[in-house]
């Protein structure tokens, strides 16, 4: 056996050398091309056995390049972060990306930015067969790109909803309209809704935020004074309850977020939900982990994110679409951290 073959390279011609048979009759038995080639079971048994003997390996990268396809997904996620801090959107969201795309045989690649200008047409090199872009940006510049593009792009967890691509969202108006009517119903008038700086533009905070306002004005309250930026990491609570607000509540555009403004609310000595009531959106395991357990709206994201990924097969493997935008329901998951305002907040 030569050097090579040792090492696990052996080729097509070297196992049609080595049973005396003709390199398609190889390729008929090992990858299952060429339907007019007839093989008996004994000589295919031959083939195969030769094939573990010389140690063959097909050649991914040329089947690759022979079908136009590399079998590789990017998922552009700009913004990654929080991962280990506890908030668990992103890990549902691989858990569908992932379960949906493996056993078809498709590898990941993680994105964490793009150009604005042109970067979708940096991606169209070859390496990937589709994109699915969470949280794609509203922008001219990449509806222009989309326009251009032969790559496959699904916009995930974003308010783009024209023919360019397809999208994937849930209905975050909607996830917002039913906090206000909790907070409502429990009494509330004066509730604060939160982004952190750098979310401004987010498609989802903007969606969450419109369906905020247009919930309040429903209930005959203006609320466009209601709407603040804090920092993520450090968000200015101990400043703000220093200022005695008249907001009774605060909905934090997502989990993580909820999760610190509580925090830090409790760190100044008043209490959830005595002296303030706190919801967020993104109801996982983590709202269950903090004390006092967390409000918030449940979107599916596992089930969004399957669908992305089914929706880039189709479009890679050239199966019809039935549609291309796909809204999924919100629900309210109620725990302890809202209740009825106080009638007077404790001071400080």
């Amino acid at each position: 056996m030569g050097s090579d073959e040792r090492r696990g390279t052996a080729t097509m011609k070297q196992v049609a050398e080595e049973v005396g048979v003709s390199i398609a009759a190889v390729s008929k038995v090992l990858h299952g091309k060429g339907n007019n080639i007839r093989i008996s079971e004994a000589r295919a048994q031959d083939i195969r056995a030769a094939a573990v003997r010389l140690r063959y390996r097909p050649n991914a990268l040329a089947r690759s390049l022979r079908m136009s396809r590399t079998h590789t997904i990017g998922l552009i996620w700009e913004n990654m972060a929080e991962i280990g801090e506890g908030p668990l959107y992103y890990v549902h969201l691989l858990d569908g990306v992932a379960s949906t795309l493996f056993p078809r045989h498709y590898r990941l690649t993680i994105l964490p930015e793009i150009p604005m200008v042109g970067g979708i047409g940096q991606l169209a090199d070859g390496r990937l067969d589709g994109v699915i872009w969470c949280k794609m940006p509203d922008a001219r510049s990449i509806l222009d790109d989309l326009e251009q593009t032969p790559l496959h792009v699904v916009g995930l967890n974003t308010s783009l909803a024209h023919h360019l691509c397809p999208t994937v969202t849930c209905d975050n108006e909607g996830g917002s309209k039913l906090v206000v009517d909790h907070l409502i119903e429990l009494g509330h008038r004066n509730i604060l809704f939160v982004i952190d700086r750098g979310s401004e533009d987010t498609p989802d905070a903007i969606s969450r935020r419109n369906g905020f306002l247009e919930a309040m004005a429903r209930h005959g309250i203006d609320a466009n004074k209601s709407v603040t930026y804090w920092d993520k990491s450090d968000p200015e609570v101990l400043e703000w309850l220093r200022t005695n607000p008249k907001e009774t509540a605060v909905y934090a555009w997502y989990e993580g977020l909820a999760g610190k403004i509580m925090h830090r609310v409790q760190q100044a000595g008043f209490s959830v939900p005595g002296d303030l009531s706190v919801v967020g959106f993104d109801s996982t395991l983590y709202c269950d982990s903090l004390k006092p357990r967390l409000t918030a709206v449940r979107q599916p994201i596992t089930e969004m994110a399957q669908t992305a990924a089914k929706v880039v097969l189709d479009l890679i493997e050239g199966r019809p679409l039935d549609r291309t935008s796909f809204t999924f329901s919100c629900t309210l998951d109620v725990r302890e951290s809202t209740s009825s305002p106080a009638l007077h907040r404790s001071t400080h």
